[in-house]
């Protein structure tokens, strides 16, 4: 047998190992709540440099002023991570989001949700509804916009309602607060 593999014989194999070891990646895997919370913190380093580098022309950054600009510069850099959903929980950090420029909608709705705390929006929070979904939810001039990580699109006002109606929040959160809406 040659040393070198074909692209389909490693992916076949890649899957095998992940499948045969499935379980255990869960298991180690598993995040609380307060642990996914803090992802979303503004203080983390990654998150600060990034939040520099995207507000490197809007100095002195002034949040009544320059949100919603500096919330475009932030949702045009995570609309270049692709969507790569897992079988099992699989959990990535920001710098292996950013280098790979792919991760799962919930990391990079957490990423999104964590520049928006940096760029100082209070408001903002990772809304996951009763299919799953993940998005991030914020607050400009009394209209509400949603980010949806999968498409890479915004949605604001009656749209965010219609989505919301049709498949309702579950929980959302930021490193501040959770909100749990099963029961309702």
């Amino acid at each position: 047998m040659s040393g070198d593999l074909d692209t389909k014989a490693k992916l076949d194999l890649y899957r095998l190992v992940i499948n045969r070891y499935k379980d255990l990646i869960n298991q180690n895997e598993s995040r609380s709540i307060s642990e996914i919370r803090l992802k979303v913190s503004p203080y983390d380093d990654f998150i600060r440099k990034k939040k520099d580098a995207l507000l490197v022309d809007i100095v002195p950054y002034i949040r009544d002023k320059y949100f919603f600009g500096a919330a475009q510069k932030a949702i045009a850099y995570v609309r270049e991570i692709s969507v790569c959903e897992f079988a099992f929980n699989f959990w990535m950090n920001f710098e292996e989001m950013d280098r790979l420029k792919l991760s799962t909608s919930l990391d990079k709705a957490i990423m999104l949700a964590a520049l928006l705390r940096a760029m100082e929006s209070g408001d903002v929070r990772v809304t996951v509804t009763k299919k799953g979904k993940s998005y991030v939810k914020f607050m400009w001039k009394d209209e509400t916009y949603l980010f949806v990580p999968e498409s890479g699109s915004l949605l604001a006002g009656d749209d965010v309602k219609k989505l919301f109606d049709i498949d309702p929040v579950a929980y959302s959160f930021n490193d501040l607060v959770y909100e749990n809406y099963a029961d309702e």
